[in-house]
């Protein structure tokens, strides 16, 4: 995430959300390290806080974050998904059921399945769907998972996925 946010020189002209897998009992604001690489809007998700445009919103570790109709976030403590809470699964359906062909998912390096389903709800509803290349993640398991239910994503390499979304969403 680094490498992509560092590479975008100005806000994009949507919310992004962020799902990282994070031990629940380990305290490290992401958001403050993310900041060291980038000059975008990066915080933690609050609860009922409405999205905002060029705003880079982290799940907070221990929480499912969703999306609710009008336009604000939502944080869930329901069960597991694949063993993580928050869950990319999670996050991914809701997004593609709320925006359909809107909706872009990114799937990056990680050692579990989690994000491949939600992944292919995104494409079934008509959403963007990128992998980044395996062979260039730090481990590969998320990748390779997402791929195989989702043959049609688009690989990319971390410079272009930054370039894919500096061209369509600034």
């Amino acid at each position: 995430m680094k490498t992509i946010f560092g590479h975008l020189q100005k806000p994009l002209n949507c919310p992004v959300l962020i799902v990282l897998h994070r031990l629940k009992n380990v305290r490290i604001r992401m958001d403050e390290v993310l900041r060291y690489s980038t000059h975008l809007h990066i915080k933690e998700a609050e609860d009922k806080e409405p999205l905002k445009n060029g705003v880079i919103y982290l799940a907070p570790g221990n929480y499912h974050m969703l999306l609710e109709r009008d336009g604000h976030l939502a944080l869930s403590v329901s069960e597991q998904v694949n063993f993580s809470r928050p869950s990319i699964d999670v996050t991914f359906v809701n997004i593609a059921e709320l925006y359909g062909e809107k909706a872009t998912g990114i799937i990056l390096t990680g050692a579990n399945n989690d994000g491949a389903f939600g992944l292919s709800n995104i494409a079934h509803n008509g959403g963007k769907t990128i992998v980044q290349k395996p062979d260039e993640a730090r481990v590969s398991i998320m990748p390779e998972a997402a791929l195989r239910l989702n043959t049609n994503a688009e690989l990319m390499n971390l410079n272009e996925i930054a370039q894919y979304l500096s061209l369509n969403f600034s």
